[in-house]
């Protein structure tokens, strides 16, 4: 690899790290293969693709149904691809594709920020992550993320749009429009508002039970691999009192105290929220940096976490390793790190976590630590390093021109 240029490097380790990932998908006779895991997903995708199809109708009766109506067109398209037929490896190869789009996106951007390193985090976070990000269709809404930062500030139309597309596949994406400024907020929320409607219309129209995931979303409980369980985890292996129940296509945990717990997580969710509020309105930091926080936030108080939520952040960390002017270095490489710790522990140790066993909780305690380390770090470092250039750069305006003006330096990308 000596001789390749740098662009060729990344091509080269993710062809392979792809192609890895593929193989040890399919391949059904080795241990924990995610094929186990994940064929009940894509089996499950196909027969909900198949009644949209058919029927025109969404999976209203469904428990398991909790996307936005988004998601029930990108499952169909696999279908009308193949016309029924081959539905898996049609579904892996639009996966691929937004993979690859990410890749050359990032590339594309990395001259003009000056740094390879944002590539290098999307290749290798994936690859950390494993073989979870080609079962499941959130890498896809990851790439919608992607185009919406990098495209804000010159394409801001096409950057709403992008955001709007995300949104309707899963709703984190409109974290990404949150964290602009004024000037481009409006510009790109506007285009992201117009491109939502009109496609929420047609979705409905397609037939009813589009919006029946508000219903089955809102009575999810405490999933055992979000970080609030993890100390009831504990708990129960030390006292009992705590059961594991399997509802609404998860493992959930049942017991004392459960629904305070849950209560919980949306109190700290609004108390972090309003602390990024107070960063966006005085600090001024990049859009990237603000996001990353706000995503990191939102995986470790949600109540529902499944590992493949983790290519979220891989995926704004790498716009934000974009940026020589980033305060996310220490998160982005924490973000790694979770990323494989949460392949460890799925699918390699997850029939242990599912069961709730000593060595299931020790490798979940792991990964929901680095977690909440990353997101306490990313928020501390956004107000550090942002609150020293918004506070001291006016300062030093003021004495040379007699008023204040923030510089090029603390501008948003």
């Amino acid at each position: 690899m000596r001789g390749l240029s740098s662009v060729s490097r990344l091509w080269l380790v993710w062809g392979v790290t792809r192609m890895l990932m593929v193989v040890f998908t399919g391949v059904t006779v080795l241990p924990h293969s995610i094929w186990d895991a994940a064929a009940a997903d894509l089996t499950l995708y196909r027969e909900w693709a198949e009644l949209i199809v058919s029927q025109n109708i969404f999976p209203l009766h469904d428990e398991r149904w909790q996307y936005p109506p988004g998601a029930g067109a990108l499952l169909v398209l696999p279908w009308l691809l193949g016309g029924g037929h081959g539905y898996n490896w049609l579904f892996f190869a639009l996966v691929a594709a937004a993979d690859a789009g990410v890749l050359a996106l990032l590339i594309r951007a990395a001259p003009r920020e000056g740094r390879d390193t944002g590539p290098w985090v999307w290749t290798l976070g994936v690859a950390l992550l494993g073989r979870v990000c080609y079962g499941r269709f959130d890498l896809i809404v990851a790439a919608a993320a992607v185009v919406a930062l990098l495209w804000a500030t010159r394409r801001p139309a096409a950057a709403g749009a992008a955001a709007a597309a995300g949104v309707l596949l899963k709703v984190w994406p409109l974290v990404v429009v949150l964290g602009l400024r004024r000037r481009v907020l409006w510009r790109m929320s506007a285009a992201a508002a117009g491109v939502g409607v009109l496609a929420s219309v047609g979705l409905t129209v397609l037939g009813p039970g589009a919006w029946s995931f508000l219903q089955f979303q809102s009575k999810r409980g405490l999933q055992i691999e979000s970080v609030a369980a993890t100390p009831l985890l504990i708990a129960r292996l030390v006292t009992g009192g705590w059961r594991i129940v399997h509802r609404y296509g998860a493992e959930e945990l049942s017991g004392p105290g459960v629904s305070a717990v849950a209560l919980g997580c949306v109190t700290a969710m609004i108390i972090g929220g309003a602390v990024l509020l107070v960063a966006w309105w005085r600090m001024r930091p990049p859009a990237a940096d603000l996001a990353l926080a706000a995503v990191l936030l939102a995986l470790a108080t949600s109540r529902v976490l499944s590992p493949q939520y983790l290519v979220w952040v891989v995926a704004v960390a790498a716009v934000c390793a974009l940026d020589s002017r980033t305060t996310q270095r220490p998160a982005v490489v924490l973000v790694l790190v979770t990323a494989l710790a949460s392949q460890v522990e799925f699918p390699f140790v997850y029939d242990r976590v599912a069961t709730g066993s000593w060595p299931g909780v020790l490798v979940l305690t792991l990964r929901n630590g680095l977690l909440v380390w990353a997101t306490v770090w990313s928020i501390v470092r956004l107000y550090r390093s942002t609150g020293y250039t918004s506070i001291c750069e006016p300062m030093m305006t003021v004495q040379s021109r007699g008023r204040p003006k923030y510089s090029a330096a603390s501008a948003v990308m």
